[in-house]
């Protein structure tokens, strides 16, 4: 599908000049420390207050970071240190729905009722639909995840399965694997930095079986990647036969059969295109995702335990890094482009 990999920054361009422009900004409202925005194009620059965020881009806080912002209809996000948010959507005009990704370390969220289609909440490993509500999720170093609501209810679905939460209940995801049985924090505030230095721990315990759970939520997006080839090729002998069509309509210059030809066969068959596009490039973002904030978290703490001297588990965990990497290459880079690194 390199094709779409060669599409994708005009197909970006094309449906983010279809969207809502109200649903589009996210305003940034306070900053703290080492906090960063991410663009599209990839490019870098500091966070501050007054500034905006918008479908596509993504906030990075350092150790010392923090940033809150403030959405249309009033919700927040708060992005704490070390962490990573990112606002995008999927579909386009009227049927477009927000997502509010939370791709490392901690994110609070407290949102009112959306005027339009409610947002979709994801992480490496689930994904959640929310009904006027406040809540945390945390992301793990190997790839876990910690969703634990204050008010309103959320439900979180992963493997197949979902499991509805209500005010003071909490559950974790595994990545791979379905969401675990929910429990109650009892009013109390979950300590993420607990949490997550027990994830590390068990990375340590077990490498080879830890980089195996993000492997079975890796294949869960080449599946889908897979699953999109067939449309796309087809979208796009659609599109390449209506843009000939336009062709010919163009040269004959009647203007009432342009803009007929183009309502009924030019811009649906773009749209289709472009939609199939975006879906690609979400899957493979979020494998790229996946191996940035957790295969090479994995990875470079191994590395720095052990330099030289390793026990056989831990050579067998750089075994299987180097053939996920390779795996990774083949089945997400083609769908990439330069600005996504």
């Amino acid at each position: 599908m390199t094709g779409a990999r060669k599409a994708s920054a005009i197909a970006i361009a094309a449906i983010l000049s279809l969207l809502p422009l109200q649903a589009q900004k996210a305003n940034v409202v306070y900053v703290e420390g080492s906090s960063r925005v991410k663009s599209a194009a990839g490019s870098l620059r500091s966070a501050e207050v007054g500034g905006t965020l918008t479908y596509g881009e993504s906030v990075l806080t350092g150790k010392d970071g923090l940033v809150e912002l403030k959405l249309e209809n009033g919700s927040t996000i708060r992005v704490a240190e070390n962490s990573v948010f990112s606002y995008s959507s999927t579909g386009s005009g009227a049927d477009s729905t927000p997502v509010l990704a939370t791709t490392a370390g901690s994110v609070h969220y407290k949102l009112n009722k959306a005027l339009g289609r409610s947002p979709k909440i994801q992480t490496n490993s689930m994904v959640a639909g929310v009904r006027g509500t406040e809540f945390t999720v945390f992301a793990g170093r190997d790839g876990s995840v910690l969703l634990s609501v204050d008010e309103g209810i959320v439900d979180v679905a992963s493997q197949g399965a979902t499991v509805e939460l209500r005010k003071d209940e909490a559950v974790e995801v595994a990545p791979g694997k379905a969401p675990g049985a929910k429990f109650k924090k009892l009013g109390r505030a979950l300590d993420f930095s607990s949490w997550n230095k027990g994830k590390t721990d068990d990375v340590l315990k077990d490498p080879v079986a830890a980089l195996a759970a993000v492997s079975a939520q890796l294949k869960g997006y080449q599946a889908e990647l897979a699953a999109l080839k067939a449309p796309y090729e087809e979208a796009t002998k659609k599109w390449r036969a209506a843009s000939d069509g336009y062709k010919e309509v163009r040269a004959a210059g009647d203007m009432d059969a342009i803009k007929a030809y183009q309502e009924s066969t030019l811009y649906p068959a773009q749209d289709e295109r472009i939609i199939i596009i975006l879906n690609i490039r979400h899957h493979a973002l979020n494998y790229l995702s996946v191996r940035r904030y957790v295969v090479s978290n994995m990875y470079m703490e191994l590395k720095s335990r052990y330099p030289l001297a390793r026990p056989a588990n831990v050579e067998k965990f750089f075994a299987d890094h180097k053939a996920l990497l390779a795996r990774y290459e083949e089945i997400a880079v083609p769908e990439l482009n330069e600005n996504d690194y």
